[in-house]
């Protein structure tokens, strides 16, 4: 992984621009755990103030499929970063904030690609489908 600054202009906007991202060569986004840690030890951004303790429990609620993120809690983020940092963190995954917004209260299904409420997760919308209005 190329742990580096991100351009806000890379980041995916909608659904069908994060696929292209995750289906992409790019090296900067967060396709695994491993990666998560890679971006903690290269000491930059947000993950490297978050303590231990949070990152591991963050780390355990993730889910990925086919080269990106699908689902997780970001609860674990919230007492130590600020909202402007949780925006980042998910940039390392190609989110843009207007993406995570979008999805914030949902986690996945993974065997029925369905998305359900669940307060303090989000689910990626290229791999499950929220509840529409």
């Amino acid at each position: 992984m190329n742990v580096r600054s991100i351009d806000n202009a890379e980041l995916a906007t909608t659904p069908a621009e994060y696929r292209k991202l995750v289906e992409s060569d790019a090296d900067w986004i967060v396709r695994s755990a491993d990666d998560v840690w890679e971006v903690r030890e290269a000491g930059y951004g947000p993950l490297a103030k978050l303590p231990e303790v949070d990152l591991r429990a963050f780390v355990a609620t993730l889910e990925f499929k086919d080269g990106g993120v699908v689902t997780g809690s970001y609860r674990p983020l919230v007492a130590t970063l600020t909202l402007t940092d949780i925006f980042e963190v998910f940039g390392y995954f190609g989110w843009s904030r207007e993406l995570f917004l979008r999805d914030l209260e949902y986690s996945c299904n993974l065997s029925s690609g369905s998305c359900q409420f669940d307060f303090w997760y989000f689910c990626s919308p290229e791999f499950c489908s929220p509840p529409g209005p």
